[in-house]
């Protein structure tokens, strides 16, 4: 009974999501001239496009690969074409389902290891430290837009004043990611705390809660995590090399806006894309589909604020960008998924 609860809610909550994208594309397009956008789409050039979802496809490799190598620091016997597929079909639930975003590594940590028969805290605990890094490679891209926008003739602002902001955020980060790098202990700690807490109020009316957030069976997940995390990242020049193709990939994402905008003639300046790609995340919180909606209309708005072109035309150029890098990763996502469960299938027969 509390399986069919549990579907009818995760059910639900995939109807609700899907019910708020469409409201929200259907609010963007009623605010523009719908003839124009289809206009601007039925005019884009064809070699710009797929020169965009090439881009786009590019990044979800150069992703996959940071997986990759992180998980080869665990279990060097893993079969790296195997990760990649489990990459892209985790990828895949990630863009359908409501917050896929927000639980991005447990649902791709869950694909792989289900995939490869391999512990699930294992996995989780690489796939958590190359999702951060994937992260760290979006905050260095963006400050590096930001900075080119910021410094650029249009925003008019005062060098040092620029350069003193940039200075608290980068500081900022790199104190952050110090901590989580050689302070990874505090992190447990968090954890284990967080549990007594909810242990003494929620465990008092569930006794499922009460059993499972009993302090050695925290402790003994939270020291296996650490343990793991640990293994995967002790390697320097391994995380070098994740930490690289990481930034590859998001200047592959960032330049499939930059020409996607390009195929309707709509040109931005490319530190402008480098800024707006990584911040777009940002709206995938919103309880949609890969931030379905939401994305086109907070990069629609942004654009327009920075270009001379018509709303339409840049939605038309918002529109080319999401359909090669949310679409076709669905797509391809997809066909990941079908191919991995196919060959399940065959080594079971």
């Amino acid at each position: 009974m509390a399986t069919v609860s549990k579907e009818r809610a995760g059910y639900g909550r995939l109807v609700l999501g899907l019910g708020l994208a469409v409201v929200l594309l259907g609010g963007l397009f009623l605010s523009l001239d719908v003839a124009a956008v289809l206009g601007a789409l039925a005019a884009a050039d064809p070699l710009l496009v797929a020169l965009a979802a090439a881009l786009s496809l590019l990044a979800q490799l150069c992703w996959s690969l940071t997986t990759t190598t992180i998980l080869e620091g665990v279990d060097g016997s893993l079969p790296r074409r195997r990760i990649q597929l489990g990459y892209l079909s985790g990828t895949f639930g990630k863009q359908v389902l409501p917050f896929g975003n927000a639980g991005g590594s447990a649902i791709l940590a869950y694909v792989i290891a289900e995939d490869l028969d391999r512990r699930f805290r294992d996995v989780f605990a690489a796939v958590t430290a190359s999702e951060l890094l994937v992260f760290a490679g979006s905050v260095g891209v963006a400050i590096a837009g930001l900075t080119s926008v910021l410094l650029s003739p249009y925003a008019a602002l005062p060098t040092t004043l620029v350069l003193a902001l940039l200075s608290v955020v980068v500081l900022g980060f790199v104190g952050s990611g110090a901590v989580i790098a050689y302070r990874i202990h505090l992190l447990g700690t968090a954890v284990e705390r967080v549990a007594w807490l909810l242990r003494t109020t929620v465990g008092r009316v569930s006794v499922r809660v009460h059993r499972t957030l009993a302090p050695e069976r925290v402790r003994a997940g939270t020291d296996s995590f650490i343990e793991a995390f640990g293994t995967a990242t002790g390697e320097t020049r391994r995380l070098v090399v994740a930490t690289t193709v990481a930034v590859l990939g998001w200047l592959a994402f960032s330049m499939a806006l930059y020409v996607g905008l390009l195929a309707v003639e709509t040109p931005i300046p490319l530190g402008l894309a480098l800024f707006l790609t990584p911040a777009a995340g940002v709206v995938t919180l919103i309880p949609t589909p890969g931030g379905l909606g939401s994305t086109e209309i907070g990069l629609t708005a942004a654009i327009t604020v920075f270009v001379a072109s018509p709303p339409a035309v840049v939605a038309a150029g918002v529109i080319v960008f999401r359909l090669v890098t949310y679409w076709l990763v669905v797509v391809a996502g997809g066909l990941a998924s079908l191919y991995l469960s196919a060959t399940v299938w065959h080594a079971l027969d």
